[in-house]
């Protein structure tokens, strides 16, 4: 019988839905008070402004959401300080698009998903899982080695899957807000959200901005060579992940974090434009500021917005006008005799800015025209 790499991957996808179920339910079972864990992504949606639906447990969509997400007040309860389970749900969440909207998969994407699976349910120490998790694995690297007749080394995979470093994968931020050394947080009072009633789960916290952390799904070559089926699809799921994660996020930022996915050693203007012209094809919205929003966001009745310190590599450029109007917004509400230069302040500072160069003090007018309006 045939290697089938799509049906390989589901069928690897749907034994882990099944083993990590338990799995998230056991690990948040304190902090349910009987519910079930479906409820933290509801009441995520709501604390950022998307529209809340009810979730599957057994849907691996959900639960490699609920391992590569901070989970309000919650954190990352299932994950270590080296973000190992979030690393790997992110490649997930990658092939799980990628099957899901019948992309071309390879037996080389089979085996680095069935790998991925068994080194994630490794890592929770399910043994019997992990076990069924390595014979799909198996199989996948007897179909790779029949294809191309050389040997495949676990090792191989394991050594790149660690996660990039969003500093290494960005440029230093070109708008100049950072100059110099000083540590810049937001305000406590913008921490908190006004009505917390609807997350007693997760609690009043806001969500700060969290960067996707990149893993490498393929190798450069995929990219360069980007008009062939199977390296579109891989480019247009990676970014698609991407974009769901972060946005609103603005294209040059969502370009550069797509193609630190595929190991690109150097952004040159021509890849640039490759992944551009993938990017314009995805089935989001892209405003005129040049923001990509999720489908799960609704830009015209968005409230929401999400603090960062200053050593988070999010240029200021590269945050939506209407996010910081949002912020801007808050702010005012809650101090509504606060003078312009003082709400100014304030608004940078709830991104982590201090300094107003001319290319920030541009864009936070932008935003304050927005906020008026």
């Amino acid at each position: 019988m045939s290697f089938v790499p799509r049906e390989s991957v589901r069928f690897g996808l749907d034994h882990l839905a099944i083993r990590l179920d338990p799995i998230i339910g056991q690990g948040l079972a304190a902090d349910l008070n009987g519910l079930p864990w479906t409820v933290v992504l509801t009441e995520l949606d709501r604390s950022r402004g998307k529209q809340p639906r009810d979730y599957n447990a057994k849907d691996v969509q959900c639960q490699l959401r609920m391992l590569s997400e901070r989970l309000g007040n919650l954190g990352y309860p299932f994950d270590n300080h080296a973000r190992l389970v979030s690393t790997l749900a992110n490649e997930l969440r990658i092939v799980r698009n990628a099957e899901k909207h019948y992309d071309e998969l390879t037996t080389m994407d089979a085996w680095r998903a069935h790998d991925t699976c068994v080194r994630l349910l490794t890592h929770f120490e399910d043994v019997p899982g992990a076990e069924v998790a390595a014979s799909f694995r198996d199989e996948a690297i007897a179909a790779v080695v029949a294809e191309s007749g050389t040997p495949v080394s676990p090792v191989a995979h394991n050594d790149a899957l660690g996660a990039v470093k969003v500093e290494e994968v960005l440029p230093e931020p070109i708008d100049g807000a950072n100059v110099d050394d000083e540590y810049v947080a937001p305000s406590e009072d913008v921490l908190t959200r006004a009505d917390g009633n609807d997350t007693p789960t997760i609690g009043t916290e806001r969500s700060m901005f969290e960067p996707w952390v990149p893993v490498v799904v393929g190798e450069v070559g995929m990219l360069d060579n980007v008009a062939r089926k199977v390296n579109k699809d891989r480019v247009r799921a990676v970014a698609t992940e991407i974009a769901e994660f972060e946005g609103p996020i603005h294209i040059d930022r969502l370009i550069t974090l797509v193609a630190a996915s595929f190991e690109v050693p150097r952004l040159t203007t021509k890849r640039r434009q490759k992944v551009d012209r993938q990017v314009r094809q995805l089935d989001l919205y892209l405003d005129a500021d040049l923001f990509l929003w999720p489908s799960s966001i609704d830009r015209d009745s968005w409230t929401e917005f999400r603090p960062n310190i200053s050593t988070t590599n999010r240029e200021f450029l590269h945050i939506s006008p209407v996010e910081i109007a949002n912020a801007s917004r808050f702010i005012e509400k809650r101090s509504p005799a606060i003078t312009s230069d003082e709400l100014d302040v304030d608004t940078l500072r709830t991104f982590g800015r201090k300094r107003r160069t001319k290319a920030v003090a541009t864009h936070l007018e932008s935003a304050r025209m927005l906020a008026e309006s």
